[in-house]
């Protein structure tokens, strides 16, 4: 069977020809006709097997993000635990075979008031509320720098 591509080129080949003046390729344009549409079908049978097979793969990662999620909240929990067993043993470090369990100094920025800092030190992140100008576009507002662009999509039912 022919793919898409070739159909297409027998398309161009066929309007050629009768552009040319030649006769009888009723026939033929059946035939490509029949050939494309069981190809459309095969693709579109194609296509729903994918996106079946997408939605599952979906599925298992939020299902295994959830796992994770929980597999990680245990490990906070279980790190919260030693901490508190080594504060309420008074032990700055304790020595196993395998592992050694110690306090090491750290630091963090706290901020209390963003509104103080130089502006340096904060950035703004502009996003672009995308609903909003659609709406407003849709409404007939002249907006500068955005207009709304009408797009055709492939449906498939």
């Amino acid at each position: 069977m022919a793919s898409l591509y070739q159909l297409n080129n027998a398309y161009a080949q066929l309007q050629q020809m009768i552009e040319d003046g030649q006769e009888g390729l009723e026939d033929t344009l059946d035939s490509i006709t029949d050939a494309v549409e069981e190809k459309l079908e095969a693709y579109a049978m194609v296509i729903k097997n994918i996106e079946s097979d997408v939605e599952g793969i979906k599925s298992e990662e939020k299902r295994l993000a959830e796992r994770r999620k929980i597999m990680e909240n245990g490990v906070t929990r279980m790190k919260q635990a030693i901490a508190e067993t080594l504060q309420g043993t008074g032990q700055d470090k304790v020595k196993t075979e395998k592992f050694t369990f110690s306090w090491r100094k750290s630091s963090k920025v706290e901020v209390s008031d963003i509104d103080s800092l130089p502006k340096q030190y904060v950035k703004v992140e502009r996003t672009i509320s995308r609903a909003e100008l659609a709406k407003a576009l849709k409404a007939g507002e002249q907006i500068e720098g955005a207009q709304l662009i009408e797009n055709q999509l492939l449906s498939i039912r």
